[in-house]
């Protein structure tokens, strides 16, 4: 026990190494708990208490020695346990305060009475921070976000000679992170803190605190915290900065507010085509909002099959990761079909048996909304795509706009199990594949004729859409004035940024 003692304290002969002291005393601590419990209240301070986790032994201590008693007081007073620090403070010698002040802590006195430690060298003016800072994480460890905000306003009350250092700075960024993401309130957290805390992390390179503060200063709320509760003022060229180092360390999310910056012709860092290329960025990284929007630009754009057909492989993907307009707008492709699903799949089931690929034309046909010729007269080895079909020209049609290619996706998993199950039938085939189905006159007559015997009518496979409606899904420009609200909700609406403001 004396070894650990001299270990605490250190000598000229043995160097102070409060690990060892404590080892060694720990090991003494069966034959005497109180004077253990004593030597650590002496010869350590609180804030080497705290870190080492031996507030029980303080507490063994304060029964008996006065320097116990005051530094558990002052624990209490860090803690925000103002009736608790003023009980031990009572049984103290020392009157720091007066006797009334004492029964009523308010918040005067509570910093009168810590500025008192501090100054009788109970409590070292820079340790203050760090002992907020523990007993403030471990609440929040907790899940007790009111107590560690409650222990942190204690700062306001005592004058720090030191700047808070960055294990504060991290916790109250993890408290906002916290509050963002479980809805909670910051209480008395000051603004003017929070915002240097978020630009010290921001400095040290993390990201959440990057994402907040990059939010906060271009006027975006996090989650339901406004930007107001966040930061002081807006600053937009230094909001771009921080989601640029978000968004290059893989956070999709900030692209997308980067894109909503940049697109803002108002804002005084806007940027067509750095807009474009931040949208960009975010559908790559995964996003279902950026593939969305994105996707509907380029539809929007769109003049040609091929570029409509990358458009909707994007609104395609992001359909997939269930997003509700991009599945909507896909269904506007896709031209309608009468009569009873259970009817047409009984009719092809019969079909089947005379000619599976046949049944496979009527099934892609009801699937993709196709017309009659569309359906009899398409290569399908050749128009195959993983999201859906691209109609090559067709010759058969003579009006020369309806004739043209168009792209169609598939709006659901019939359509996705249709498209496997032509791919595995044409693709696996050979070459001349096609003589096995003769012509389209051919193809046409046996059609009629299966159908006759059945007597069932061709029009509960093949979409009877007007020309118009087919026109205006071959041309981005007319397809987008038909869908002109559905676009204009889908379009990064705002529901989308309060949903996803969080990390």
């Amino acid at each position: 026990m004396k070894l650990g003692e001299i270990y605490l304290r250190g000598s000229a002969a043995i160097a102070k190494n409060i690990h060892i002291g404590i080892y060694y005393l720990r090991l003494a601590i069966p034959k005497d708990h109180g004077r253990i419990a004593s030597c650590f209240a002496k010869n350590l301070s609180l804030r080497e208490i705290v870190d080492e986790d031996l507030i029980i032994f303080l507490k063994r201590a304060a029964e008996v020695d006065e320097i116990a008693k005051l530094k558990l007081s002052a624990w209490h007073f860090l803690r925000c346990e103002p009736d608790i620090g003023a009980y031990w403070l009572r049984r103290c010698n020392v009157k720091l305060i007066e006797q009334s002040e004492i029964n009523i802590p308010q918040e005067l006195s509570i910093g009168r009475i810590l500025d008192s430690l501090q100054a009788i060298q109970v409590l070292d003016p820079g340790d203050v921070s760090c002992i907020v800072a523990s007993e403030a994480r471990s609440e929040l460890d907790e899940n007790r976000l009111d107590v560690s905000i409650k222990i942190i306003s204690t700062l306001s009350k005592v004058r720090l000679s030191v700047s808070p250092d960055l294990a504060l700075h991290q916790l109250i960024c993890d408290i906002v992170a916290y509050a963002e993401k479980y809805k909670h309130d910051l209480g008395s957290l000051p603004t003017s803190l929070i915002e240097q805390s978020l630009e010290r992390c921001s400095a040290n390179g993390d990201l959440n605190a990057c994402h907040l503060l990059g939010r906060s200063l271009a006027g975006y709320p996090c989650g339901h915290l406004p930007a107001n509760r966040l930061v002081r003022s807006q600053n937009l060229r230094k909001s771009v900065a921080l989601l640029l180092r978000c968004g290059d360390a893989g956070m999709p999310i900030a692209w997308l507010h980067l894109f909503r910056i940049c697109s803002d012709y108002r804002s005084s860092v806007a940027n067509p085509t750095m807009a474009r290329f931040c949208l960009e960025k975010a559908a790559k990284q995964g996003s279902a909002e950026a593939e969305r929007c994105l996707g509907i630009i380029i539809l929007r754009e769109s003049f040609d099959v091929g570029t409509m057909a990358n458009g909707m492989k994007l609104l395609h993907s992001s359909a997939g990761k269930g997003d509700s307009f991009a599945k909507a707008l896909l269904s506007s492709f896709v031209l309608p079909v009468i009569g009873q699903e259970e009817e047409a799949q009984a009719v092809i089931l019969e079909i089947q048996r005379v000619s599976p690929v046949l049944a496979m034309r009527l099934r892609l046909a009801r699937a993709f909304g196709l017309t009659k010729l569309e359906a009899l007269s398409m290569n399908i080895a050749v128009i195959i795509r993983p999201w859906g079909l691209v109609l090559e020209r067709n010759i058969l049609i003579a009006k020369r706009k309806l004739s043209e290619p168009r792209a169609i996706p598939a709006i659901n998993s019939y359509a996705m199990s249709c498209l496997d199950m032509a791919s595995n039938l044409y693709l696996s085939k050979s070459q001349d594949s096609s003589i096995y189905e003769g012509s389209f006159r051919a193809r046409s007559l046996q059609l009629r004729r299966l159908l006759q015997k059945i007597q069932v009518q061709e029009k509960i496979f093949f979409s009877t859409a007007s020309s118009q409606e087919r026109d205006a899904i071959r041309v981005g420009s007319k397809w987008a004035k038909m869908q002109k609200d559905t676009l204009n909700a889908a379009f990064l609406d705002q529901s989308f940024f309060e949903a996803n403001n969080c990390n």
